[in-house]
């Protein structure tokens, strides 16, 4: 039923959350163009496959993660210069979490009601919208396509960074059908899916991802960056996704030292 109510009401939510865009959140997001200009940037997954990766490796270069990607923090002293999330469940069940890590969070401004109002100032907000299409200027909308990675993505080349690294995309669900993407399910048993057995705990609500339509934002972003002369590295440690250029994670971490040099 969630469903498709959800589906019903898509056209109107859409365009209640674009007329209702605050000003100064698109402001913000100007602000950050061409921030890490030439510089490589590190795109951090949640995917099983982190607990391989050594991130430690790459604190001295900008990253952006995702989601609950602070439930990594007590295992590492790397951490992220931004974390992103369009995950409504999400937002719920870990804003807490994020003020008290004090990393900087951007919230797509759909999450908003999921947060007390009285704590929106402590986020910065960003515009989804229906389309899929890659979105040149992220201050005016961001492409939707079925995973909060290809919203950072979009940031990234947005940023300007050049290469863009992935760790942690796994692009792999065990107990998972496409059939049943998009439907909001109770989490039993431990999160195989997540580098953290409890990143959806047991009798969480968890959204099953659609991981066809996260191919379609994956492509565009190639092809975008590609035409931005803009290189797009996946070093995840057994990763599933074919969209990208795979690199190993010692390849990766080359790219930092020489960053450093």
């Amino acid at each position: 039923m969630l469903k498709i109510f959800l589906l019903k009401t898509r056209t109107f939510r859409y365009w209640l959350d674009r007329v209702s865009f605050p000003k100064r959140a698109a402001r913000d997001i100007r602000a950050l163009q061409g921030t890490y200009s030439g510089r490589p940037l590190l795109i951090v997954g949640n995917g099983p496959s982190l607990n391989q990766t050594p991130l430690d490796e790459f604190s001295s270069i900008p990253a952006f993660g995702m989601n609950k990607i602070d439930l990594i923090y007590p295992k590492v002293s790397w951490r992220p210069n931004l974390v992103f999330c369009n995950n409504n469940l999400v937002a719920k069940q870990n804003w807490r979490r994020w003020l008290q890590e004090g990393v900087p969070v951007l919230l797509s401004w759909k999450c908003r009601w999921f947060v007390p109002f009285w704590k929106w100032h402590k986020f910065c907000f960003y515009l989804n919208d229906a389309n899929t299409d890659f979105s040149d200027d992220p201050s005016v909308r961001v492409g939707s396509a079925g995973t909060v990675s290809y919203a950072v993505l979009q940031f990234a080349v947005f940023v300007r960074a050049n290469p863009i690294i992935i760790v942690g995309i796994d692009h792999n669900f065990t107990g998972v059908k496409q059939s049943d993407a998009h439907n909001i399910e109770k989490r039993e048993g431990d999160d195989e899916n997540h580098f953290d057995p409890n990143y959806f705990a047991h009798g969480q609500l968890w959204g099953i991802p659609n991981l066809d339509l996260s191919e379609v934002g994956f492509a565009n972003i190639r092809d975008s960056a590609e035409a931005r002369g803009v290189k797009v590295l996946d070093a995840t440690v057994g990763g599933k996704l074919d969209i990208f250029e795979k690199i190993s994670v010692d390849q990766a971490v080359d790219i930092v030292k020489a960053e450093r040099n």
